[in-house]
């Protein structure tokens, strides 16, 4: 019998701060880990609001993994370092964020075209050994196959597990998700493997154990903003 599916709480932009986390956790629960929406570093430093959303007195029922949005080694440490000092000893790579303001600028999903940009940011984990790093992405920016490329770099890293969403970034949200570009990715993935995108019910959940019995677990956003219970009827 396989061991149920870890869900996590995917980070949305403008819905899920540390006062939404920690009211979800202590009323509906279900839920193993929590991330923030994506820190970025701007011309003049941090936002204050991630700032806050980030300390420990704001994030006391959740169990909280931060990401972080970045284009270059320098802002990598940047963000790390930031972690890092907060007390943080895991966090999240964004490499799956569609916003044309963000790809553009090779971030999230805009940077997967660009393999050896991807590599040269990734390979800066290796400078912070405290902590564990995951990665979401998507299956590419304009192709399913940018994902793939980057598979066997990405098996090689020390990660935690990776979050794979199913959709290029060119499409943002819409559309529907490539399940067959997922398997082919699932089926050479050798790190824990994450499903992220479009699940909104119960037997959606129960369509993807049937299909990926391997997986470690599944990511939900706007399936639990809908429906906060969802993880508690699994």
């Amino acid at each position: 019998m396989m061991e149920p599916y870890v869900i996590h709480f995917a980070p949305l932009q403008g819905y899920t701060d540390s006062v939404y986390r920690e009211a979800h956790a202590q009323i509906f629960g279900g839920v193993e880990t929590y991330y923030t929406p994506f820190v970025r570093l701007e011309k003049t430093g941090f936002r204050n609001k991630e700032l806050r959303d980030l300390v420990p007195e704001a994030n006391t029922s959740a169990s909280l993994v931060p990401q972080m949005i970045a284009v270059s080694p320098e802002e990598f440490r940047r963000i790390a370092g930031l972690f890092r000092e907060s007390g943080y000893r895991h966090a999240d790579i964004n490499l799956g964020c569609p916003f044309p303001m963000q790809a553009r600028q090779h971030r999230g999903a805009g940077i997967l075209p660009y393999p050896d940009e991807v590599k040269v940011l990734l390979e800066t984990i290796f400078e912070f050994p405290e902590i564990q790093f995951s990665v979401k992405l998507r299956l590419g920016w304009d192709s399913p196959e940018e994902a793939q490329a980057l598979l066997p770099f990405l098996n090689g890293l020390p990660l935690t597990h990776l979050t794979l969403h199913p959709r290029i970034g060119t499409q943002q949200y819409k559309g529907k998700t490539d399940l067959s570009a997922f398997s082919r990715f699932y089926d050479s993935c050798t790190l824990p493997l994450f499903y992220n995108g479009d699940i909104r019910t119960l037997p959606d959940i129960r369509s993807l154990t049937g299909r990926f019995p391997r997986l470690k677990g599944i990511m939900i956003g706007r399936g639990l903003l809908s429906s906060p219970w969802l993880a508690t009827e699994y």
